[in-house]
């Protein structure tokens, strides 16, 4: 089957838009609703949507300030400021997570009150399927595009998909008696967040310490390179993340018969052929050297 990749361009374009309205959408419906019927793992969630919003914001200003042109400044563009926002804003949302685990376990401490409004399950069961959704559209424009960002978002959604079942469980399970359970169902929800949050933020500062990804494109990277039978090998590949794009830079081995200008010929058309090929590549650099004998 073709794939239509004008109509994959324009749901990358909007990916992030619909990721943020959704979300936005559930999180002010989840605290809303957490409020008034009580539920803390309700409110829980709708801070784990809070964190799904962290992606999705990544995902539209790495698109942005990468069609913005390289200067004198800034020689080397400005795609990192996604990595900056999105573990800045993650770390806002973890210390929120732990004043409101705080709250929750003084919260366990007490007596039981009331259980929480059905309201909240409803709410709950609405998240599941608007996640279900949201992560299949994502990780469908995700797959096509090859971009690690946006799969990444989706399967933040998916997370989420997991804390409204905590949040089902843990209302279903008061109005039967078991009047802690939701908000012990809170405190698991809030290690979820913790825990993508925690993740979120450490990849940024890994992107920002120019940490290499070949253990997510080297292989692609190498079986392209490998194609073109006037290269012998690959001697060395270091890959980093600049936003949503690659840098990558690599050394190739050609035949020891081979001229400055065949290599160089060489080097050429091994480059055209990774940018036609892998579309998250926006610079390479390629060396070549004599394969041993």
């Amino acid at each position: 089957m073709m794939i239509d990749h004008s109509k994959c361009e324009k749901c990358g374009g909007k990916v992030a838009f619909v990721g943020i309205w959704v979300n936005v959408a559930m999180m002010v419906l989840k605290l809303v609703i957490g409020v008034t019927s009580g539920s803390k793992a309700c409110i829980a969630d709708g801070l784990h949507s809070g964190s799904n919003i962290v992606t999705a914001f990544a995902i539209l200003a790495s698109q942005k300030m990468t069609r913005k042109e390289r200067n004198k400044r800034f020689p080397f563009g400005f795609g990192k400021a996604e990595f900056v926002a999105a573990g800045f804003i993650s770390l806002l949302i973890i210390a929120a997570a732990v004043s409101l685990i705080t709250v929750t376990i003084d919260h366990l401490l007490k007596e039981p009150g009331a259980p929480p409004h059905i309201s909240a399950l409803f709410i709950a069961i609405i998240s599941i399927g608007a996640n279900e959704l949201l992560f299949r559209y994502m990780r469908c424009v995700g797959t096509r595009l090859k971009s690690q960002t946006i799969m990444a978002n989706a399967w933040a959604n998916r997370a989420d998909c997991f804390s409204s079942i905590a949040v089902v469980i843990g209302v279903v399970g008061s109005q039967l008696g078991f009047r802690h359970l939701d908000p012990l169902c809170a405190i698991v929800v809030v290690c979820v967040i913790i825990k993508v949050s925690s993740e979120i933020m450490i990849e940024s500062i890994k992107a920002l310490m120019d940490s290499s990804v070949n253990e997510l494109y080297g292989e692609e990277i190498t079986a392209v390179v490998l194609k073109d039978p006037d290269v012998q090998g690959i001697s060395g590949l270091k890959t980093r993340h600049i936003g949503q794009k690659i840098w990558a830079e690599l050394d190739i081995l050609v035949d020891s018969d081979c001229t400055m200008q065949q290599g160089e010929e060489i080097a050429r058309n091994v480059k055209k052929i990774l940018y036609e090929q892998i579309r998250d590549l926006d610079k390479v650099q390629i060396h070549f050297g004599p394969a041993g004998k």
